[in-house]
Formats: C-alpha cells, structure tokens, sequence
C-alpha cells in the first residue's frame, strides 16, 4: 500500500498502549500511521467532511477507534462502539472515554496522581502525552462528542438501534490473538448485514481490515478500493442504496 495521506513516518509514540490509552489484554494496538491512512481514505469517498459518525462494530479494547477519534477530532462529531467481548469493553470504555473533555480529564487526574506518588520518568513523559492528546481534542470543532459502547453480536439478527452512521472501519477478528466468538457459519456476512442498516446509505463508506487471505463481498454493497499492507488488506465497500 502506498500512503497517500500519511506519506512521513511520525513519532506516534503519545498513542502507545499503556501511556494514555490502555490495552485490553489479548486485544492487539492497531498500527497508528495505517489507521490515521485508512480513515483519511475513508473521508475522500463521503460527501461530508464534518459532524461526521463513525462505527467500530468489532471495537475490542477500543484502541483503534480512540486513536482515530484524536486524530480527526475536527472531524467527527459521534462514536459508536460494540464488540461481544464483555472484558475487552471495560478497556474500550475508558479509552472512548478520552474522547470527551470530561473523560480526558479525569483520566489526566488519575495519571497525575501516579506521578506525584511515585515520580517515575515513564509517568511524566506519559503525562507530558496527554497533555498534547488533549489538545488534540480540546482546539477542535467537536471536542464534546457523543460517545457509546455498548456489548453486542454484529452477527446476531438484531441491528443496533444508532442510524445514519458515515464510516464504519474495524479490523475484523483473525490471527492468534482475536478470532470470532460466534456461531454463524458467515459471520462477515452477518456483519455487513446489520453495518447496512445503521448506515446513512446516501453518504457512507465501510472499511474492513483483515488478513490477506480473506474474500469478503455482499450483495448489498459494492467494493470500491482494496489495498495490501504486510499480513493485512484494507476493502473498502460502498452501501448500494436501491437495497431495501
């Protein structure tokens, strides 16, 4: 894949799992140059470039939709979040949480706090990333976001109630650590099955993330855009509005 938007490597080091933001154990940190790629490619097929909702329907600990929700806080306005792993929501939750002015500030508290108690290094150099993270919330157009996490199987019948969601990016469950906790045959099927009907299907965009093995259409939906970068490929689909 060539970067078209994220051309100059930078130190993304402020996202580190375990400075800010957490890591859910068994949950892998999403590289933060690709994610920053993928939702810069996500935002030039939709319309709109403000007040924008965004859906990660297989969130795990989160760190993937946190990250892009600092990166393009001017951008963004709503986070939805689901996974079925009950644990790993309890960390997407606090990470989520870093996307309102309240949560980071709490959040800045509880890291002070360490510091003060203990003085290491590592705690005042994470401290000296949130205070840049913040501002990367804080001097935007939507610092207030509304934000929801909540447990559910995107492969089960019932569609989340949220409508009008523009981009959905998630990076399905495969490799050793993350697989599919379900009992569908055709899980992705059923994914892009309900990611349809939360869609706002006149200005929408979905982005996979998966292993390079992996062949997934649908009916409803067309491909518009697939890339390859290491052991993961990245399939972008368009909702076809004529579906009923």
């Amino acid at each position: 894949m060539k970067f078209e938007f994220e051309p100059v490597k930078k130190d993304y080091s402020d996202f580190s799992s375990d400075k800010v933001l957490v890591n859910a154990p068994r949950t892998p940190a999403f590289p933060v140059r690709i994610a920053s790629e993928i939702m810069a490619r996500c935002l030039s097929f939709i319309n709109i470039k403000e007040g924008i909702t965004v859906y990660d329907p297989c969130c795990g600990g989160g760190h993937l939709l946190s990250v892009i929700g600092l990166l393009y806080s001017a951008n963004i306005s709503r986070v939805y979040a689901t996974d079925i792993d009950e644990q790993a929501l309890k960390y997407a939750q606090k990470n989520l949480n870093l996307l309102t002015p309240a949560g980071f500030s709490k959040r800045k508290k509880e890291m002070q706090e360490h510091y003060e108690k203990q003085r290491k290094q590592a705690q005042l150099e994470a401290l000296n990333s949130a205070q840049r993270l913040e501002a990367m919330l804080l001097n935007t157009k939507y610092p207030e976001k509304e934000v929801q996490c909540f447990q559910w199987d995107i492969t089960e019948s019932s569609p989340p109630y949220f409508k009008n969601v523009n981009i959905v990016i998630t990076d399905l469950p495969y490799g050793n650590m993350v697989d599919w906790q379900t009992t569908q045959d055709h899980p992705n099927e059923y994914l892009l099955d309900n990611i349809y009907q939360a869609l706002d299907t006149d200005n929408a965009i979905v982005a996979l993330i998966c292993n390079k093995q992996a062949r997934i259409s649908h009916k409803k939906f067309k491909q518009v855009k697939r890339l390859k970068h290491g052991k993961r490929q990245f399939i972008f689909f368009r909702p076809l509005p004529s579906c009923s």
